[in-house]
This record gives C-alpha cells, structure tokens and sequence, in this order.
C-alpha cells in the first residue's frame, strides 16, 4: 500500500488528476444521471392509475356495484362455509367500505341453524375486487378472501 502511494504522490500531476476526476464525475453524475433519474420517478411509470375516482372509506349509501359485490361475496360464503340452502343471508346489515383501485370488503350477517342452538346469526367478512369494466358479469369480480366470526346469539 506504501508503494501504491509512494507512486501515485511521485508523478507531478498525480493528484491534479485526481481532483479534476472526482470534479467530472461530480458533474456528470448532477448533470446528467441525476436530472434523467428525477425524469423518471416523477413520471406515471411506476403507478398503476386507477380506474375512477371514488370516494374511500365506508360507502353508506348502497350502490348497484356494492349490491353486486354483496351477491358475489354470498356466492363465495355458500361455497367456503358449506352452508345449507335453509341460509339466510341478512342484506340489511350489510357494510360496505371502498379501499380503492376497485377493492372492496363486505361485511354482513348469515342466519344458519345449529342443530344445539337453533338459528344463529353468524358474521362474515369478504374482500372483493372488480376487474372488467361489467359489474353485472360475474367473471368481473375477483374473491380475494373470506372470513368468519364465531356464532354469535
């Protein structure tokens, strides 16, 4: 290492070199590199736009679409639950809240009968995304997840 620095201390114009390299490299990298990294970090490149403007959070009043995703997430609660067909679904306690980019979680109450307890009002929670532009059209729904709660009396 003393030798590297010996050699390099030695030549008359070593370190002038040596500055006016780390100058042009500081210059380039303010001049160029950075203006064209700032270029593309403000642009739409790396954003997914969203489809709408809606407004986030609970939605209170029901819409056609939130009627849609109700009807899906019931499709999804029948199928992952094994619930019989005697299953009440109770529309009227449903909750809808939006999340944004056509994401969207649902939560209402199923009326089941236990064999024990009788009728039981049971929970449920699912998060539904909308994917084409037909909110009529099954196809144009994705089940992202369905949850559960215990019985509740």
């Amino acid at each position: 290492m003393k030798d590297f620095i010996a050699k390099f201390t030695r030549g008359k114009f070593s370190i002038l070199f040596l500055i006016l390299f780390v100058a042009l490299l500081y210059t380039v990298l303010n001049n160029g590199v950075m203006p064209l990294v700032m270029s593309i970090v403000k642009s739409d490149a790396f954003f997914e736009k969203e489809a709408e403007e809606e407004q986030l959070g609970k939605i209170e009043n029901k819409t056609p679409r939130i009627g849609y995703a109700l009807s899906h997430c019931k499709d999804a609660v029948k199928y992952e639950g094994d619930l019989s067909d005697a299953a009440q679904f109770l529309d009227e306690k449903s909750e809808a809240w939006a999340l944004g980019n056509r994401h969207y979680i649902i939560r209402s109450t199923v009326r089941i009968v236990d064999q024990e307890k009788g009728q039981v009002d049971r929970l449920f929670a699912c998060k539904v995304r909308m994917i084409a532009d037909n909110e009529a059209d099954p196809n144009s729904w994705s089940i992202l997840g369905v949850d559960f709660n215990e019985p509740s009396n």
